[in-house]
Order: structure tokens, then C-alpha cells, then sequence
């Protein structure tokens, strides 16, 4: 059982850094320019350049790939554009509210599917052993 817990663990490791991979292309194919978007128009090409360095988007292409697989590892999953805040930090504060939505959600659904159930338990006509066909070729 441990072993194949672990086989499995190990098949997951090609498939998480291929996801990895197409998240990181993905962003860089988009089109525009995350800096020009932070500053907005009209910003002084030196500015641009500066943050351009400063998030190291003026390195080579696999340059930028090892060093996001890099901060991954160590857990530093970068800073927002948007919030201009840590990614990880918002994540946790949005982690409470996720959580409590989830959990309504499973209460409406089980509010939903167990009286579903016993009705269709007592109403249906069909006994248990007659509603499965069990085939013994012993």
C-alpha cells in the first residue's frame, strides 16, 4: 500500500511541473506588458526599465524560468500586480471566506441529496437484491 501511495505521489511530480510550465509560458505569451500595465502610460522609459529589472523581466527567457521554479521551492509565490501585496498573504486572507463558502455548499447539498435518497429509498419498488445482478462463475 505504500509503495503504490508513493508510485503515485511520483507520477504526480511530471504532471505538477508541467502545469507549472504552461502557467509560466502562458504569462509571458500574453500580450502587453506587465510593467507598462503597473506604471500605466506615459511613464518615463527609465521608471519602466528600473521595474523591469527590479522583477528581473529583462533576463533571458530560461533565466526567468529557473528562477520562478526556484522561488516555488521555496515557497515565495511572488508579488501581485494588482494588490501590490504578497501572493501568499492574500491567498491566506481570502482562505476564510473559500472555506466557508465550501462548507455551505456541502451543507446544501447534503440538505438536498440525503432527502433525495431515503425518498427514493422508500418509494421505489425495486428491493435490493433485485435491483443488482451478481454473476458467481465459481
Amino acid at each position: 500500500m505504500v509503495r503504490h501511495l508513493l508510485q503515485r505521489f511520483l507520477l504526480t511530480l511530471p504532471a505538477l511541473w508541467l502545469v507549472l510550465t504552461l502557467v509560466f509560458l502562458m504569462i509571458h505569451i500574453v500580450p502587453g506588458d506587465p510593467v507598462e500595465q503597473m506604471l500605466g502610460e506615459g511613464t518615463a522609459p527609465g521608471e519602466i526599465t528600473q521595474l523591469r529589472h527590479a522583477l528581473n523581466l529583462d533576463q533571458p527567457l530560461l533565466v526567468q524560468y529557473g528562477h520562478y521554479l526556484k522561488q516555488l521551492l521555496r515557497g515565495d509565490l511572488g508579488q501581485s500586480l494588482k494588490f501590490q501585496a504578497p501572493v501568499r498573504r492574500i491567498i491566506f486572507e481570502r482562505c476564510p471566506a473559500t472555506l466557508q463558502l465550501a462548507f455551505c455548499a456541502l451543507l446544501v447539498c447534503a440538505a438536498i441529496v440525503i432527502p433525495a435518497g431515503v425518498f427514493a429509498a422508500v418509494t421505489l419498488p425495486i428491493a435490493p437484491s433485485e435491483g443488482v445482478l451478481v454473476q458467481n462463475d465459481w
